[in-house]
């Protein structure tokens, strides 16, 4: 049972490796640039290959890492607990020890994709205190609540009996909501200096936006993502009154003010078209049937790993092969979301003109040297938006 779990892990990651592959094979044949100037085109695609070439490499390594936890690590990790008599706290440090040893060993390609790939292109301006300092506050943030959630939900299998995975999905939805709540005010400022937006005729124009689409926010602020890196976004955060607009300072910086008053518009069209409730409602059906499967797979599944048939080995079966489930539905997840897109641009483009919305989307891909092309099965599998020049086309044609 293990090989074929390590085999069918391994045909996972040659399915990702020959989609990239795809992608980099197409971005080598698209010789005419669209959308962007020739010089712009190529950077962009040069960025967007060794970005492929990197995601290989990730995919190879997470294989081995994967084999290596499932032939050794787990079984390894759950001896050096045997100490710790409380079956549930054994439990939860199994599970919260092996999120914090994942983020270890995924180091070397953040720090690679930080100070090598992203230095070289322009976008990062990360130090090494900072990647150190985030490093830290990242890691604490998972003893601490990597241990609660993996207790909580591991007292469930523990007392629930055979409908423990549904108790058990219904408290990890809760908790997914409840982070949305307080991610903007809690979480956020954790890592970034976030303060209330300082231009007022910015301001009002993008109160006078929410008021007109019926968004009650908490307010308006922007976020010194400078200091990490040079990409341009901004995003609507919370649920209910913690809801906040928050603007990256490297977006006030580069977009006039009806290129940005088009971009949040582009977000609310999210919200008028219900597209966020629609997409809470995928989730949870995704997490439910995650939750299902592996809440009913037989003791020989887990023991394959060479660990107790307890609520710990359980849960490190689903976070190492989960992706095998979710390899099936990305696409579909994908589709849901791109088909979203268009609408959203459309309202975007109503609320300042169409030409704004075009030349925000523009500017945003030639700031984030964004590739405006894709391979269509490498865009049904990963890509959550249409490709930029599609949705050029879409407005141009309104």
């Amino acid at each position: 049972m293990l090989w074929i779990l390590i085999g069918l892990y391994g045909l996972l990651t040659i399915y990702r490796v020959v989609l990239s592959i795809l992608q980099i094979k197409f971005i080598i044949n698209a010789k005419e640039p669209v959308v962007l100037s020739a010089s712009e085109f190529e950077s962009a695609a040069k960025i967007a290959i060794t970005k492929q070439k990197f995601e290989i490499a990730q995919n190879v390594y997470s294989f081995f890492i994967v084999a290596l936890w499932s032939i050794w690590g787990v079984s390894a990790m759950q001896n050096s607990l045997g100490g710790v008599e409380s079956a549930l706290i054994k439990d939860s440090l199994l599970v919260t020890l092996f999120l914090a040893i994942m983020v270890v060993l995924n180091l070397p390609f953040e720090i690679y994709n930080t100070f090598v790939i992203d230095k070289k292109f322009g976008f990062s301006n990360s130090t090494a205190k900072l990647f150190i300092v985030d490093l830290i506050k990242s890691l604490i943030m998972i003893l601490i609540f990597g241990f609660g959630v993996s207790w909580v939900l591991l007292l469930c299998y523990e007392l629930l009996g055979a409908s423990w995975w549904i108790w058990a999905f219904g408290i990890s939805f809760g908790l997914i909501l409840i982070v949305n709540l307080i991610y903007p005010t809690l979480i956020a400022p954790i890592f970034n200096k976030i303060i209330p937006l300082e231009n007022s005729e910015l301001n009002l124009a993008i109160n006078e936006l929410l008021s007109s689409c019926g968004f009650k926010s908490s307010g308006v602020y922007s976020m010194d993502a400078s200091k990490r890196d040079n990409r341009l976004n901004a995003y609507f955060g919370g649920l209910g009154a913690t809801k906040r607009v928050v603007l990256f300072d490297t977006l006030i910086n580069k977009l006039d003010k009806d290129e940005i008053i088009a971009v949040l518009g582009h977000e609310l069209g999210h919200f008028k078209h219900k597209d966020i409730i629609k997409n809470i409602i995928l989730m949870s059906v995704v997490l439910f049937i995650l939750f299902a499967i592996f809440g009913n797979i037989p003791d020989s599944f887990y023991t394959a790993l060479g660990v107790e048939p307890s609520g710990g080995g359980l849960f490190l079966f689903f976070l190492l092969y989960s992706p095998l489930f979710m390899v099936i539905v990305e696409p579909v997840i994908s589709t849901f979301s791109r088909l979203h897109e268009f609408g959203a641009d459309e309202f975007g483009a109503s609320k300042t003109s169409k030409d704004s919305m075009i030349l925000a989307l523009k500017k945003l891909a030639k700031e984030n040297k964004s590739f405006p092309l894709s391979h269509p099965f490498y865009s049904l599998v990963y890509h959550s938006h249409p490709t930029l020049y599609e949705r050029l086309k879409r407005l141009e044609s309104l």
